[in-house]
């Protein structure tokens, strides 16, 4: 802790105890010399009880209510306060009588000084003061108390914030080393083929990895950027598998200002085709995309094998769970993921709530 803040916290320290004292000198000042004309008497008893004013003050209000009340030690508050009451109603009596004598013996005030008010009243008065200063600094101390929570508060959720992307960061460097894998086994398939479609399939893997290495930084891309991808990604697997494979899509036509997270509904499709099998030869997917208002509805359906076990969904690669965490994360009370298993097909329902731009 540097000198320069200790020197400051004093000077600020020391003009919280002035402040206490002048305000008390006032109330005192006029409480005592309400119904005399000449108020040095009155203020000159104010002084006397200035000590102990300021001590009770500073018990209160800087070691019981914030050792006790705040912490909600409510028994050891009510003990010691009562210890403090006895305490200090001694010290007023005391300070009251010598400030009495004090008074009653100058004689450049020009006359004796009767108490206008009882020892009762003037305990009173302290307590008046006591009271509001006390209450005072209470409700500074419970505002410190907010402000500092409120900062944790906003840190807590920071680094939560910070850990979500981090995790959506690593979610996502799962999805391209898998998607590249089985892309560049369908070239590696087609050029040792020879066939002609092979610059048409590096072509549309360039787009494809032009939308994972640049557009997934983003945390929102237009969905038409996603529906571009997905038919990208369904005219390679049409080039790789040809007749053997049937695709039927149905694409919405209301995309303007629909955002998505990237790279959340492409995972899918590429697991259709991954866990898919063909059926005498032949292999179907069914694909559908709806917008409604801010609601899209995905529906995938595809051909497989009896003998597949669903456990193998998540066996490699992303696997549904890494597409389940996903959603969670970006979108956690506004999806529906839902996932059927029939004997010689697959069926996944994603619906989810976005926002137009």
């Amino acid at each position: 802790m540097s000198k320069k803040f200790i020197i400051t916290q004093a000077a600020k320290k020391m003009i919280e105890q002035v402040s206490i004292g002048l305000g008390a000198l006032l109330f005192y000042g006029f409480y005592f010399g309400v119904t005399i004309s000449n108020l040095g008497p009155a203020f000159t008893f104010g002084i006397f009880l200035l000590p102990v004013t300021i001590g009770m003050v500073n018990v209160f209000s800087f070691y019981l209510i914030p050792k006790f009340l705040f912490t909600q030690k409510y028994f050891w508050f009510a003990l010691y306060t009562v210890y403090t009451i006895v305490i200090s109603i001694f010290l007023i009596a005391l300070s009251a009588f010598y400030a009495f004598l004090y008074i009653n013996s100058l004689e450049s005030l020009g006359t004796e000084f009767i108490l206008t008010k009882n020892l009762y009243l003037i305990i009173v008065a302290v307590y008046i003061v006591v009271l509001l200063a006390s209450l005072f600094s209470a409700y500074r101390e419970s505002y410190k108390v907010h402000l500092r929570n409120k900062e944790l508060q906003n840190a807590l959720l920071n680094g939560e914030l910070q850990l979500k992307q981090e995790e959506l960061s690593y979610l996502k460097m799962q999805i391209h080393p898998h998607f590249l894998f089985n892309t560049l086994n369908t070239i590696y398939g087609s050029a040792i083929a020879k066939r002609e479609e092979t610059p048409g399939l590096i072509l549309k893997l360039s787009n494809l990895l032009d939308y994972i290495l640049y557009q997934t930084q983003k945390s929102e891309v237009p969905l038409q950027d996603e529906i571009d991808h997905l038919k990208d990604y369904l005219a390679l697997e049409k080039l790789r598998h040809g007749s053997k494979l049937i695709i039927s899509t149905s694409w919405p036509e209301n995309t303007e200002k629909i955002k998505i997270a990237p790279m959340l509904l492409l995972p899918l499709l590429e697991n259709s085709f991954k866990h898919g099998k063909s059926q005498n030869g032949q292999a179907f997917v069914d694909l559908s995309l709806e917008v409604n208002d801010e609601t899209i509805n995905f529906t995938l359906k595809n051909s497989r094998d009896e003998h597949e076990n669903i456990s193998n969904l998540t066996s490699s690669g992303i696997g549904l769970a890494n597409i389940k965490k996903r959603l969670q994360l970006l979108y956690p009370e506004s999806h529906s993921f839902y996932i059927e298993k029939e004997k010689d097909y697959f069926l996944v329902q994603l619906q989810i709530i976005t926002k137009k731009s």
